[in-house]
């Protein structure tokens, strides 16, 4: 089983920090670690460097998105793809300030999602902290100056 966070992370900071997700991903590794007195200080940081979630903008797409599929289920803001060929299950529980994203068997399902999420915006930061994986949903291109 694969469980994300999934944050949106602030347009210029996100330009800043491509190349150097590590250093994202220790910010919101260091605030589940974290002793209360410094918890708290590293959630202000994390609420400064991301953006609210659009959920009623998601929810749209999601719900245009998959809305001719059989395997699709939506309800109180949870949204949850079951496909049986090849066993994909992926849940997506979305909160003001970040995406929780839960999948098992193949990876169909929760990329689904993730397609949805970065035609929203390319600044959406996914980490699963028992796995140490973490990156771009969509990865910023970086501009060559000749």
């Amino acid at each position: 089983m694969r469980k994300y966070d999934i944050y949106l992370i602030n347009g210029d900071v996100s330009q800043h920090y491509f190349g150097q997700e590590s250093k994202l991903f220790h910010l919101f590794l260091d605030e589940i670690r974290a002793a209360d007195e410094n918890k708290a200080i590293i959630k202000k940081q994390i609420k400064y460097i991301s953006n609210p979630i659009p959920v009623v903008e998601l929810q749209h797409r999601l719900l245009s998105s998959f809305k001719h599929r059989t395997d699709y289920f939506f309800f109180d803001h949870t949204h949850r793809l079951q496909i049986s060929e090849p066993f994909s299950k992926a849940q997506m529980f979305i909160f003001p300030d970040y995406i929780h994203l839960v999948s098992e068997g193949s990876y169909e399902a929760e990329t689904m999602f993730f397609e949805v999420m970065r035609k929203l915006s390319p600044s959406f930061f996914a980490l699963d902290v028992s796995t140490y994986r973490y990156g771009w949903l969509n990865p910023i291109k970086q501009v060559k100056l000749v």
